[in-house]
């Protein structure tokens, strides 16, 4: 007897099953594409206990004709293609003819369908694999698939599937892809009675993206839209304020379908080299059009995978249209969190600074106290009134009294004694002598502060060095020309200070770009970061970080407008060890090459380089012939690209130790330079090293820490 089996058909079914269904989001994704190729523009799908006990998949499509629902759940029944050439062009999600005879061969399928041609519909029941009779029965224009009990004829696959959560979270992240894919479509997710998503269907991409991620995440998106070679890319990638931890967040679509692409994370990620750190990725939600001709989406069981005739244009395409999206891009992180505004209280203000701002309630004109405050103090006792009143009194004490009869005096006196005055309200049992042993503890500024003018005294020297005017903002331009009033001399007020009217805002140094832009350097805190003023917010400026990527993209113009690359013979050839494979690569690629300047000969397993361009380093070629030949095999790029991206990485080096240190003490000149650099150029906003060149503080974020709300 032999020993080689024909199989029966229910047999060869349940094989070929296992290829499709593998869990419920294998069901769902098949049951959702063919709702889509029928033209629907609503769709709902709903499950339970992770589907593996129910699911239902509702569409408004065309619908299916009672004659074609016997057919529809056979093997290779498709209404998709009809012969071998259609394989060349697909336009459809679906087209095997697979998904229906494979799900109805493990579970439970009930099928209920109308044609908006037939006044009645019609229904059809299919358990495990055996077709049941076709009945009339009323029902709306589209089709309803409903599947029930998945593998209880398949135990050893039921055993594999996972918790009732995980399988819903797994079915969520199909649903959500797929509305991604097409967001003219509205898709409803329910599982378990809970609606987890319900998109518009309007047609907007970036409306998807806030109902599938959230709006946060929206909001750190930028779009792209780029298109060359035939191919289109467009849709939205994460700001480099906002880089993930993984590839979880890179959703791509060819021709409207999910796919997994290593072409596409190549791209993005090289896009972003010097935008976000080497251990990040970005995110994005990319939408590819290109001719179903020059793709094939027949290569993987689950048609997650496609390969293209010609990877380079693809590449290309995505590459340019992100790394424009960067270059324009001028958003700056911020400094603080939505969880940091929220919890600012509780992480920032230790209970005794709480309690000291209570102590100084009674005094309603205080600016530190919160009008809750103000109020809760009506209801306290008469003891602790009067205990508030001690304190606001011996507080008085250390102000001075004599502020009416000199307003300079007392100016000076504060100043003195404002640290004592902390102390003293931050502990109710302090005395005197604490105060002073707590001042005497603190160091003194180093920089001498100019005394103000008498009433007596003429306008001092130091005054003379500032901007003046009648009561209008006093602007230094970029050539720090200085604009003054008629007179040439500060407003005085009776009291010989200056007045609020001239004083104000004159005494404000501010700068204009040549994009328009006013701006203030407030000063510098640990000769690293720079202060600067700009409308209602606060930039943090690092100022190696900045010169560094100034000074990098300075080498980099210089590079791209840079004439023919010379080249610097080696007396010792350098021998890279590749694979055999990886020696054909670079012998195709040979003229593009030696045509960025290097010379070489090749043997097995081995390239000798002979000369390489004066501008890198004998370190770097090794190096650089491993990434020609890796892209060259996998498609992930050019070597045009490759060998850009290595000279950028070169340059890397260059401009780290070229730039300025934080900590060092540098004239101010360096500091307005860079500044006005970096307001020029707003698209700079981070160091070649994907560090943040500056952050930003909004003005009510620090209102809102100071309870200024």
């Amino acid at each position: 007897m032999g020993k080689i089996n024909v199989l029966s058909f229910e047999v060869a079914n349940l094989i070929a099953a296992g290829e499709v269904v593998d869990r419920p989001s294998s069901v769902i994704k098949e049951l959702v594409e063919n709702s889509i190729d029928s033209g629907a523009t609503r769709v709902t799908v709903e499950i339970q206990r992770g589907g593996i006990m129910f699911m239902r998949v509702t569409d408004n499509g065309c619908g299916i004709a009672p004659e074609d629902l016997p057919v529809a759940v056979r093997r290779h029944a498709t209404s998709k293609i009809k012969d071998a050439n259609d394989l060349d062009g697909i336009i459809t999600l679906g087209f095997r003819g697979e998904a229906l005879a494979a799900i109805s061969a493990v579970s439970d399928v009930r099928i209920i369908s109308k044609t908006a041609e037939n006044p009645l519909g019609a229904s059809i029941e299919v358990n495990s694999g055996r077709v049941g009779e076709v009945t009339e029965r009323g029902a709306s224009d589209g089709t309803t698939v409903i599947v029930e009990n998945l593998f209880a004829n398949v135990p050893a696959r039921l055993k594999f599937l996972k918790r009732d959560l995980t399988e819903a979270m797994a079915v969520c992240s199909v649903v959500e892809k797929i509305a991604m894919s097409h967001p003219e479509i509205a898709i409803r997710m329910i599982s378990d009675g809970v609606v987890k998503l319900d998109t518009a269907g309007d047609g907007k991409l970036y409306g998807v993206i806030r109902c599938v991620y959230g709006k946060d995440f929206a909001a750190k998106m930028m779009p792209v839209d780029s298109e060359q070679n035939g191919v289109r890319v467009y849709g939205y990638v994460t700001s480099p304020v906002a880089p993930r931890a993984n590839r979880s967040y890179q959703n791509f679509f060819i021709n409207g379908r999910y796919i997994k692409t290593r072409t596409g994370s190549a791209a993005i990620e090289q896009a972003y080299t010097s935008y976000i750190p080497p251990e990040k990725f970005p995110g994005c939600v990319l939408r590819i059009e290109l001719s179903p001709n020059v793709v094939d989406v027949n290569v993987h069981p689950s048609k997650l995978e496609v390969k293209f005739s010609d990877e380079r244009p693809v590449f290309d395409c995505i590459y340019h249209g992100v790394r424009g999206a960067l270059r324009e891009n001028s958003e700056r992180p911020g400094f603080g969190t939505d969880s940091d505004k929220k919890n600012a209280e509780e992480k920032n203000v230790t209970q005794s600074f709480k309690t000291s701002m209570s102590t100084v309630v009674p005094r309603v004109s205080s600016a530190f106290v919160p009008i809750n405050d103000r109020t809760a103090a009506a209801d306290k006792t008469k003891d602790d009134f009067v205990r508030q009143l001690d304190l606001a009194d011996n507080a008085a004490a250390f102000r001075g009294q004599n502020s009416q009869k000199n307003p300079v005096q007392s100016v000076q006196t504060q100043k003195e004694d404002f640290w004592q005055h902390i102390s003293v309200v931050s502990d109710a049992d302090a005395d005197k002598d604490k105060c002073q042993k707590k001042k005497q503890d603190i160091p003194k500024r180093t920089e001498e502060v100019p005394p103000l003018p008498t009433e007596n005294d003429a306008p001092p020297a130091w005054l003379s060095s500032l901007p003046h005017g009648n009561g209008t903002e006093c602007v230094l331009t970029g050539n720090n020309e200085k604009s003054n009033n008629n007179n040439g001399t500060a407003n005085y007020c009776d009291s010989g200070l200056p007045s609020d009217e001239g004083a104000k805002d004159d005494e404000l140094v501010r700068y204009i770009s040549d994009s328009g832009g006013i701006y203030r350097i407030v000063g510098e805190i640990f000769n690293s970061y720079i202060l600067v003023e700009v409308g209602n917010e606060l930039i943090v400026i690092d100022k190696h970080a900045a010169h560094e990527r100034l000074i990098f993209e300075e080498l980099r113009g210089r590079m791209a407008k840079g004439s023919e690359r010379t080249s610097q013979f080696l007396a010792v050839p350098i021998e890279v060890m590749l694979m055999s494979d990886e020696v054909a690569a670079i012998e195709q690629y040979r003229e593009r090459i030696e045509n960025i300047g290097f010379s070489f000969s090749t043997a097995r397993n081995t390239v000798y380089v002979n000369e390489i361009p004066s501008s890198i380093g004998t370190d770097d070629v090794e190096t650089m012939f491993e990434n020609f030949a890796d892209v060259i095999k996998t498609g992930g790029g050019s070597v045009e690209l490759t060998e850009e991206i290595v000279f950028e990485k070169a340059l890397y080096q260059a401009s780290c130790k070229a730039a300025i240190k934080a900590g060092r003490v540098y004239p101010e000149e360096f500091d307005e330079d860079i500044v006005k650099q970096l307001f020029d150029h707003p698209e700079v906003t981070y160091c070649p090293h994907g560090r943040p060149i500056a952050l930003k503080i909004e003005k009510s974020y620090i209102n809102h820490r100071f309870k200024r709300n």
